[in-house]
């Protein structure tokens, strides 16, 4: 590890005394093309729903993002909550985890173990090898199937460039980027090269390593146990039939040890009295993960026949958790799990005088062994099953249809039908204590229907309304669970019904020479929401709610002043509710209660400055939100949840970079101007404290 430090710190120092060029673009375009929202490319203008994508640049550079997920932080509609460092879970549209979806170069990384709730299961992918992320927000339940509910998010690495006929081994572009941060107390490095052989294969390798260290959060605050170390390598190989078509080959190992959930903890920081609520006596709650995929996948591009486009995948991805939690007085637990993910994507499209029909169908296939052992004075005793329950499957298999279609100069239509089928077979299930076995089915089908309306020519000026259906199947962590919860143990739980969802949506969107405007608001219907409750014996049991809904509007702006000054800003602001059990317990009664963390009024606006010559750029940005005080029934007694509300807050954020030469560029950034002390709504821990970051990278 330091070897490889000292090679990125050589290369980048090397960088700074190279030749000058002419400089490129600043580092804050955003791209205008998407993957996400219909499986094909398309103008992000000219699609019927709303949907961002921030590109390398925007990532690396101005938001100089320490993991993947913390880069959507510039999305309205995007909350990233924060259970611990390292623990960061988006929540789109009020929705998180078991109900939104994460796809990494086609591999769904969605597993049937995703717990209700945050949790950390999206930070197990490369930040640096992974160049673009699209952000499809609301239901997407007819290309994406079971859990598309809240949106969809699709990272993508950068596509191999094919080599020249006869030249032999090529070399196409090599990497080298540094990233330092003081409040994060943290360093990281990634390598990255891509060569050809001849016109016939193209290869990258990448490598990435992370090491964080204690968080200092607004106030001059050290948070201790908040440091933990990640590292990932990555692979593309791809085998080139002819300029349109070819088979890729790729593989991501990914690895991060030592995360610690400290608010369930004696370490537990208090903010705004969070400590009246009770501090655990846990010393450590300790997760190690572990994630590879690997794919193959035959794809067709700009095809001259029946099939315009053939995306043909298999894949396989092996996920390993370990978790550790110590205990005091000494009754220590010990879980591991282990999913094998096997499957198969099949994507087609076909023009046609009726519109363009996008087609397929996919299989995923988990094998879960989940295992434990508790120790407790010396003695260790097995467990029946580990978190979830041991020696289980869960297949899933879906079909779908959809058609983008022209009704008129100015108006289009994208209609989509999906069949979804989803069968748990739990082995070994902890049923009061004795060995038993659960089983389940459920089928679903979903639909959706958007109009887009081309108000200006070009694409200048669009509106669109939508009506779009999401579903999510109970999963083995809906069903066979077995946690601590609400202070008694969380049971296995038979007999749910899948959760259904429908979203109405409207907006418009606004793309200038000077300008950039985009607003939605939205409602979604919620049906059968499976709840976490608390059974007649205290104890914790799942059942599916009547209804809910969750409301939003979501505005995003850029004015151009000058050539050189610009002005940009977004807001967000979500309201929802559930009918639920009163006091959480199945035999109280109903009432109606507010959504979980549903995110208050949120914002963020600023001024930038980039050169004539797009050499230099500059930017300060104030982040904001409201006061949230309308909790959840489960949030009343969480300690993430500060009495009387998550304090309001603005942010003074300033940025800058430089294109040194034509390969090389320069980020620097102060965060947290004022020091201020502030948490995410529903978090763990605070923000970093003022927090100066540099990062370099250069290319060759």
């Amino acid at each position: 590890m330091k070897l490889f430090s000292a090679l990125i710190l050589l290369l980048c120092s090397g960088a700074l005394i190279a030749s000058g060029a002419e400089p490129g673009p600043a580092p804050v375009v955003l791209s205008d093309t998407v993957v996400v929202a219909t499986g094909y490319t398309s103008e992000r203008m000219a699609i019927p729903y709303t949907v961002h994508r921030l590109d390398e640049d925007h990532m690396r550079l101005r938001l100089q993002a320490p993991i993947l997920m913390e880069s959507l932080d510039s999305a309205p509609g995007v909350m990233l909550q924060k259970t611990g460092n390292g623990m960061t879970s988006p929540f789109l549209r009020g929705f998180t985890s078991q109900r939104t979806v994460l796809i990494a170069d086609g591999i769904r990384l969605n597993n049937s173990f995703l717990r209700e709730g945050p949790n950390q299961y999206w930070n197990q992918v490369d930040p640096f090898f992974f160049t673009g992320l699209e952000v499809m927000m609301g239901p997407a339940s007819v290309l994406y199937g079971s859990d598309a509910v809240g949106g969809v998010v699709y990272a993508t690495s950068t596509p191999l460039t094919r080599g020249a006929a006869g030249q032999g081994l090529q070399w196409h572009e090599g990497s080298v980027l540094g990233r330092y941060s003081t409040a994060e107390h943290s360093f990281s490095e990634h390598m990255e090269a891509e060569g050809a052989l001849n016109d016939q294969w193209s290869l990258r390798l990448g490598v990435t390593r992370q090491d964080f260290g204690t968080l200092r959060t607004g106030d001059t605050t050290d948070n201790p146990n908040t440091g933990y170390e990640q590292w990932g390598s990555n692979l593309r190989l791809k085998y080139w039939l002819n300029d349109d078509a070819g088979i890729v080959f790729g593989v991501d190992y990914f690895d991060q040890d030592n995360v610690d959930r400290v608010h369930r903890t004696i370490y537990h920081q208090d903010f705004h009295g969070t400590l009246s609520k009770g501090s655990a006596s846990d010393q450590h709650r300790i997760y190690d993960h572990d994630r590879l995929n690997a794919f193959t996948r035959y794809e067709l591009r700009d095809g001259d026949g029946f099939f315009e486009e053939v995306d043909a995948q298999l894949f396989y991805s092996r996920f390993e958790e370990y978790y550790v939690r110590y205990r005091d007085p000494k009754s220590d637990q010990y879980r591991r799990t282990d999913i094998d993910t096997a499957g198969f994507r099949l994507r087609l499209q076909t023009p046609s005088p009726f519109g363009t029909w996008n087609y397929g169908a996919e299989i995923q296939h988990d094998w879960v062994d989940a295992t434990g052992y508790n120790v407790a004075g010396g003695v260790r005793t097995d467990t029946i099953q580990g978190l979830v329950a041991d020696d289980s499957t869960y297949l899933t298999i879906g079909a779908f249809i959809q058609n983008e279609a022209k009704l008129a100069d100015v108006l289009s239509m994208t209609t989509g039908l999906r069949y979804d089928y989803a069968r748990m077979d739990a082995g070994t299930v902890n049923v009061d204590g004795v060995a038993g076995s659960m089983k389940g089915e459920w089928q679903s089908v979903t639909a959706s229907l958007r109009f887009l309306g081309r108000v200006l020519e070009d694409n200048v000026l669009n509106v669109f309304i939508g009506a779009s259906q999401g579903f999510r199947a109970p999963n083995l962590s809906d069903a066979t669970r077995e946690d601590d919860f609400g202070g008694g143990d969380e049971r296995p739980t038979a007999e749910l019904d899948a959760e259904r969802f429908l979203t109405l949506e409207a907006g418009f969107k606004h793309q200038g020479e000077k300008t950039r405007l985009e607003l939605t608001a939205y409602h979604t219907f919620i049906e059968d929401r499976i709840g976490r409750l608390k059974g007649p014996d205290g104890d914790g049991t799942k059942k599916n709610l009547d209804n809910g809904y969750i409301q939003g509007l979501e505005c995003s702006a850029e004015y151009w002043l000058l050539d050189t000054v610009g002005l940009f800003g977004l807001a967000a602001w979500q309201y929802g509710g559930e009918d639920t059990y009163n006091d959480r317990t199945t035999t109280l009664g109903t009432g109606d209660y507010p959504m979980s963390r549903a995110h208050p009024l949120t914002g963020e606006a600023g001024i930038r400055w980039r050169s004539p010559d797009r050499r230099f750029w500059a930017e300060c940005a104030v982040q904001m939100a409201d006061k949230q005080d309308r909790y959840a029934l489960a949030e009343e007694g969480d300690n993430r949840f500060p009495p009387g509300g998550t304090p309001g807050y603005a942010a003074v954020h300033l940025r800058g970079g430089a294109r040194i030469t034509d390969d090389t560029d320069l980020a620097v950034a102060l965060e947290n101007l004022l020091d201020k002390e502030y948490r995410v709504h529903g978090s763990g821990v605070n923000e970093p404290g003022r927090n100066l970051i540099v990062t370099l990278r250069h290319r060759f």
